[in-house]
């Protein structure tokens, strides 16, 4: 059997290198989005996050948002890239926009705990705030966090085989010196 043309073989995709610039303009497009939402329609869009999170949904609806959100931003480098995703990259990105809702979820019960216990006026005011921060810092964080993770990733592994070439190099450069 002969070895295949090397005119038909395919060239060999390479993988998709995250930038944080990528990310951070999503981010700043869900903040413009929040913002006006905020602006134009103050009192329904705080009544709706808050009857979100009244019925238990908010959080369920925070892990699909940044997810569909982040993938189809890795989907978009990629295909931007012409670059193959990699399994390192899905499993960070399936798995972190979810921790960080969970974890934040957490936090917003104890911050809103923390202000109920409190002796303040206009306690449910307060509570309306938490929640609409919360949903803001947990959209942008679950979305920007994954892809800091994934970059540092890359950079770690960018530098391990870096040390591993240049040890191989060192190596071979000692041997040959003989």
């Amino acid at each position: 059997m002969s070895a295949p043309a090397p005119a038909l073989a395919k060239a060999p995709r390479r993988t998709v290198t995250v930038r944080l610039a990528d990310a951070a303009l999503t981010v700043a497009c869900l903040s413009l989005v929040f913002g006006f939402l905020l602006v134009f329609f103050p009192v329904s869009f705080a009544r709706i996050i808050q009857d979100s999170w009244l019925h238990g949904n908010l959080t369920v609806a925070m892990m699909v948002i940044t997810l569909s959100i982040d993938a189809c931003l890795y989907v978009r480098i990629a295909y931007r890239l012409s670059a193959k995703p990699t399994v390192l990259a899905a499993a960070c990105l399936g798995s972190l926009p979810i921790v960080v809702a969970v974890g934040l979820n957490f936090c917003l019960q104890g911050a809103v705990d923390y202000t109920l216990s409190g002796d303040l006026p206009n306690l449910q005011a307060r509570v309306g705030e938490e929640i609409l921060a919360h949903t803001y810092l947990g959209l942008v964080s679950g979305i920007f966090l994954p892809f800091l993770a994934l970059r540092l990733l890359q950079q770690l592994k960018t530098a391990r085989s870096n040390r591993e070439t240049e040890s191989t190099s060192r190596t071979a450069a000692s041997v040959s010196s003989y």
